[in-house]
C-alpha cells in the first residue's frame, strides 16, 4: 500500500510545500482542497479529496503539511488535521538556513532560501516565504506569515494570525501584535497595535 505525506491545500501555496517535499525526496501521497477539483494532478500528484476524505487515508498519510497562505485559513486546516491525528512536522526546503538552536513550531513551513537565526522561535502553522529572514532570537507566534523577502530583526516579536508582506522591513527589538497585516515593503520602526493596517514608513 503507497504511503506518503498528505498535504492540505491545492493551490499555489500547494506547489510550493509539495516542490520542497520533492526537493528533500519525500514521498507525497497527495493534496486535500475543499474547493479545488479531485481530478487533477499537481507536480503529479493527485488531488484525493477534502479534509472530510482524511480519514479514508488515514493509514496510508505519513504526515500532513499545511499548503494555505491565508492565516485564519490555515489555522482552521491546522485543527482538522489535528482532530484526525495527522503529524504535522516542520518543513523545511534544503536551500534555507534554519540555525541549530532555532526550535520551529509543529507544521511551520521554511521556504527557499530563506534565513532562520539562532535563538528564534516560531508557533504552530507558521510561513516563512521565500528568501524571508527572521533575525536571532525573535519570536513568531502560531500562524504568521512572512511572505517573500520580508525580513524581521533581531529579538522581533510578532503575534499570532498576523501577516507580513513581500520586502518589509522590521526594525530591532519591535513588537507587532496579532490579526496585524502590514504592506508590500513597508519599513517598520515602532511597535505595531494588535488588528492595525500599516502601510509606508511606520514611525
Amino acid at each position: 500500500m503507497t504511503k506518503g505525506a498528505a498535504i492540505y491545500g491545492a493551490g499555489g501555496h500547494g506547489r510550493v510545500v509539495a516542490s520542497i517535499l520533492l526537493a528533500c525526496k519525500t514521498p507525497i501521497l497527495g493534496f486535500f482542497d475543499d474547493q479545488e477539483p479531485t481530478d487533477q494532478t499537481i507536480l503529479g500528484s493527485p488531488v484525493l479529496g477534502s479534509t472530510k476524505d482524511i480519514p479514508r487515508y488515514s493509514d496510508r498519510i505519513t504526515a500532513g503539511y499545511l499548503a494555505i497562505g491565508d492565516n485564519i485559513e490555515r489555522a482552521k486546516a491546522f485543527k482538522a488535521l489535528a482532530r484526525e491525528s495527522v503529524p504535522m512536522p516542520p518543513l523545511v526546503h534544503p536551500s534555507a538556513t534554519v540555525e541549530a538552536d532555532a526550535e520551529l513550531g509543529q507544521g511551520t513551513v521554511v521556504c527557499m532560501g530563506a534565513l532562520v537565526a539562532t535563538g528564534v522561535t516560531t508557533g504552530r502553522g507558521c510561513i516563512i516565504n521565500t528568501g524571508a529572514s527572521v533575525d536571532h532570537e525573535s519570536i513568531l507566534g502560531d500562524f504568521v506569515h512572512l511572505a517573500p523577502r520580508a525580513v524581521a530583526a533581531g529579538r522581533v516579536t510578532i503575534d499570532e494570525l498576523t501577516f507580513v508582506a513581500m520586502g518589509v522591513a522590521i526594525a530591532q527589538g519591535l513588537k507587532i501584535g496579532r490579526l496585524a497585516a502590514i504592506g508590500a515593503n513597508a519599513v517598520v520602526l515602532r511597535d505595531v497595535p494588535s488588528g492595525s493596517k500599516i502601510v509606508g514608513v511606520h514611525h
